[in-house]
């Protein structure tokens, strides 16, 4: 059965798009004038209003005719995915998992106890901190996974599991539920799998919306041969929810990586293996490699998340991420606003693909860190998309950890 849900899943790239974009850049240049106006453009005056009923009946039509084009039958790790996701972010679920407190906890203990249940090895990497925005002493932990191959070298695939902004209602579905309901059910397929030459590592990060501070600690815990055993590591962060995904690689400029940056590592191999297996397996656009703006080259991210203590050890790193960058948000074209549903703007223009004033707008298309980032509202907002997503990562991932041999001999021939 073909589930009817777009790939771009609002406001998608592409002919229709453009057709839509045409079609008003047509409304608001068209000449209309009135004599009983003394020659005002009565255009102008209803312009406003025409471009928000065409813009809002774009995105509908645009969105309904590519979804019954390039639909993808849902990864059949879908469902158990969302179960996941719904044990760690749902109203009913964990909820909130602030870093530190015993939320946080509980989302640990759920993690740990359901990769044992998997049969794979598994660590409990405990650790304490200050946090640098409450100058507090707090404890937190990581939880890692193991499936060993014969040549003792991995793969990494994490992701962080706490949340934050909870006094603005958010319940961290998207930032960072999501990615580790993803990463579960990987590690449950790769669990069943037979043994091949690389294993993989599954990491679920604490405390990382307070400073990366379960990668950092993970990194320094480890050994030199560790790090060198180390083929790669793959970070989910805010991969569902936003209009687009991307798969970064590292930035060509090295992150500050606590002022040590002689083992920093910008290789793209990783991205580009990625890369191409989404352009391989999903439809044409689906998974994009953002252009380039000031401060971040093509394809480059910044080091926000925790694959920046990775590529500070000098491990290759590839990130999933969910956003759009076309939109010229806050501070530009950085992927800090998520999307361009009219809902999440006070007023947005389709035509600058921006705030329609940039002084008054107070919303910015934010999903991330807002009352926005939780599955009741999501779900209202962009019905069927979460699961569209969650099922498209799938498809990349399932498809590389299943043939790990095949695809770490590619990179390595980059």
């Amino acid at each position: 059965m073909r589930n009817h849900l777009n790939t771009h899943l609002y406001l998608p790239s592409g002919k229709y798009q453009t057709i839509c974009f045409q079609y008003l850049i047509v409304l608001s240049e068209y000449p209309v004038y009135s004599s009983g106006l003394k020659n005002i453009p009565l255009w102008y005056l209803i312009m406003p209003l025409l471009k928000r009923a065409a813009f809002a009946l774009c995105v509908v039509f645009s969105t309904n005719f590519v979804s019954a084009q390039e639909a993808l039958p849902l990864d059949p790790l879908t469902a158990e995915t969302s179960h996941y996701l719904q044990m760690l972010a749902g109203e009913q679920g964990i909820g909130v998992r602030k870093a530190g407190l015993e939320s946080e906890v509980k989302a640990a203990d759920y993690i740990q106890e359901t990769f044992a249940g998997f049969g794979l090895d598994v660590t409990r990497q405990s650790f304490d901190y200050i946090n640098r925005r409450t100058k507090e002493a707090q404890s937190s932990q990581n939880i890692i996974a193991y499936k060993p191959g014969t040549s003792g070298k991995s793969v990494i695939l994490g992701a962080h599991y706490d949340s934050t902004s909870e006094q603005l209602g958010s319940l961290g579905a998207v930032d960072n539920a999501a990615s580790v309901a993803v990463m579960m059910s990987i590690a449950k397929m790769v669990s069943q799998l037979e043994q091949q030459e690389y294993g993989v590592t599954f990491i679920a990060f604490g405390a990382e919306e307070v400073g990366l501070v379960g990668a950092y600690e993970f990194v320094e815990q480890a050994s030199d041969q560790d790090i060198a055993n180390y083929l790669g590591m793959i970070n989910l962060d805010g991969i569902v929810g936003s209009d687009k995904l991307y798969i970064h690689s590292a930035h060509s400029t090295p992150y500050t990586c606590q002022d040590d940056t002689s083992n920093y590592a910008f290789d793209p191999s990783l991205r580009e293996q990625l890369y191409k297996i989404a352009t391989d397996l999903t439809p044409t656009d689906t998974f994009e490699i953002h252009p380039g703006f000031e401060g971040y080259p093509k394809g480059e991210t910044g080091g926000w998340s925790d694959h920046a203590p990775f590529a500070c050890a000098g491990i290759p790193i590839g990130n999933f991420e969910s956003t759009n960058f076309e939109i010229n948000g806050q501070s530009g074209r950085d992927g800090y606003s998520q999307s361009v549903h009219p809902a999440l703007w006070t007023c947005f223009d389709p035509e600058t693909m921006g705030a329609c004033d940039r002084e008054k707008e107070e919303k910015w298309g934010k999903i991330w860190h807002t009352g926005n980032d939780r599955l009741d509202v999501l779900s209202e907002l962009f019905p069927g998309r979460i699961p569209s997503q969650l099922s498209l990562n799938l498809i990349v991932l399932r498809d590389f950890f299943t043939h790990i041999d095949k695809h770490v001999a590619q990179m390595q021939e980059k």
